[in-house]
């Protein structure tokens, strides 16, 4: 997520690990693994981007942009 921290609140289905405790910006993932999240968005109304950082999703655009209002 760009320009919005977050905070893990579960790995898998289960609690997340401990290095992942307190506000983070990316979240590391591999096959088949999510994540929960939970975001404020207080500080700017307009258009978010998410994506992976892995090459190969970045060159197929596998990107996703909304917008709060």
């Amino acid at each position: 997520m760009h320009l919005v921290n977050f905070q893990v609140l579960e790995r898998d289905g289960k609690p997340p690990l401990p290095h992942e405790g307190g506000w983070k910006d990316t979240a590391a993932l591999e096959f088949d693994q999510s994540v929960t999240v939970i975001m404020r968005f207080d500080g700017y109304r307009g258009r978010y981007l998410l994506h992976c950082h892995n090459l190969e999703h970045e060159d197929h655009d596998m990107m996703a942009r909304f917008d709060v209002v």
